[in-house]
């Protein structure tokens, strides 16, 4: 309230995201031979991560499975390259609770 009027001001703040997300290689992509590092993006508050990678289903792990990581990304050997499909499980831990994403790639 100034000089007999009231004035405002306006904010637009943009929330945090709760969400990791793979970055690479691209979802959907093929990957490049047995040997590729997946990468994932993730905001302040993320403490652990744990990717599944198995072509038995989403949720599958039986290609590979990190553990409980504080790192944003993994190289993994030994991967098909067979033309199969591969699906991927990255898990976040934040806010005392684990959250997930699926993916799915294509073997070179």
């Amino acid at each position: 309230f100034i000089g007999g009027a009231w004035h405002c001001v306006d904010y637009t703040y943009t929330a945090a995201s709760l969400q990791a997300t793979l970055t690479s290689p691209a979802p959907n992509s093929t990957l490049t031979g047995s040997s590729v590092t997946f990468t994932w993006s993730a905001g302040t508050g993320f403490t652990e991560y744990d990717l599944f990678l198995g072509s038995n289903g989403p949720g599958s792990d039986n290609l590979y499975r990190s553990g409980y990581i504080t790192a944003k990304s993994v190289n993994v050997t030994g991967l098909p390259v067979n033309g199969e499909r591969i699906y991927a499980r990255l898990y976040w831990y934040i806010s005392g609770a684990w959250r997930y994403l699926d993916y799915t790639y294509k073997a070179e």
